[in-house]
């Protein structure tokens, strides 16, 4: 007879695993606001955020949605560069005309395509390259274990090899209608985990001509402000932060200065990269017009 046992300690702590999950998330998800469906990877990272909270990021995409309103974006283009499972395109699609996401990595390319089926979004375009500033196949790697959207090639390891354009040319040959301005981008999503300076020496004509708000995370100072160079070498003047309460502190500080003040998340100027890691918006002239 084929068998398969377990301890009655093990069937116990697997069981409560799984009816705990079962209870806890399906109601953790009941205050929240409608989202897109989307798959996951449940160990991952990125996955266990979107299975608690619906989306990733889901604080900072609706205040960008408020950006995006007060700028009248939504005839515009978004340019999603680092789309990952499609978080992003997916959640923001509705604020443009269309969306064009580039994502690299083979496998977690094919959950981006799985979940615009799954969310029904007509109007994304994924292109399966990454960007930079030639053409080239570069070694690809996680920079996290655990965590599939840490993936990069900014440390020039890693098993696989992947495609990189020139972001300037690849538009040209592939979205002639962006890259010659007959459709505008007005926002662009980066985060490729410091490789960022690297994708905005590529696309410096673009931005210059379609001047497009531009997010980008800065892990760490000194990739942030090489990326920060190459966006002013493009005209871009003006540097703010997405803050949270407490995101000066550390963790247990944070989450109790949010317990005893509430949460609130804004957009704040600033003059120069922070320290510490945060995510940047980079513009032409201040995002907030003067009083």
């Amino acid at each position: 007879m084929l068998r398969i046992n377990e301890t009655r300690a093990t069937y116990a702590i697997r069981r409560a695993y799984d009816l705990m999950a079962k209870a806890i998330v399906p109601g953790s998800r009941k205050h929240l606001p409608p989202a897109p469906r989307l798959a996951v990877i449940p160990t991952d990272y990125l996955g266990v955020s979107i299975i608690g909270n619906s989306i990733y990021e889901r604080r900072e995409i609706e205040l960008l949605k408020t950006i995006f309103r007060a700028r009248n974006l939504q005839a515009t283009a978004f340019l999603d560069i680092g789309g990952n499972i499609g978080n992003h395109s997916v959640s923001l699609a509705d604020s443009f005309a269309e969306v064009v996401a580039f994502e690299p990595n083979p496998p977690i390319a094919s959950l981006f395509k799985t979940n615009l089926l799954l969310s029904g979004t007509g109007n994304v375009r994924l292109h399966e390259v990454g960007l930079g500033r030639e053409d080239a196949d570069l070694r690809f790697s996680l920079l996290q274990a655990g965590n599939d959207g840490s993936g990069s090639f900014a440390s020039g390891k890693g098993e696989i090899v992947l495609p990189v354009r020139h972001g300037d040319g690849y538009l040209a040959q592939h979205e002639p209608e962006i890259a010659s301005g007959a459709k505008r981008i007005g926002f662009v999503k980066c985060d490729v985990e410091g490789f960022e300076a690297d994708v905005f020496a590529g696309l410096r004509e673009t931005f210059a001509r379609h001047r497009p708000i531009l997010a980008f995370e800065s892990n760490h100072k000194p990739d942030g402000e090489k990326a920060w160079a190459e966006l002013r070498a493009a005209g871009y003047d003006t540097l703010s932060c997405l803050r949270e309460t407490g995101d000066d502190g550390s963790r247990p500080l944070q989450e109790m200065k949010r317990l005893v003040l509430g949460y609130s998340c804004w957009v704040e100027e600033i003059g120069s990269v922070p320290e510490r890691r945060c995510n940047l918006i980079a513009s032409f002239g201040p995002l907030e017009p003067s009083a």
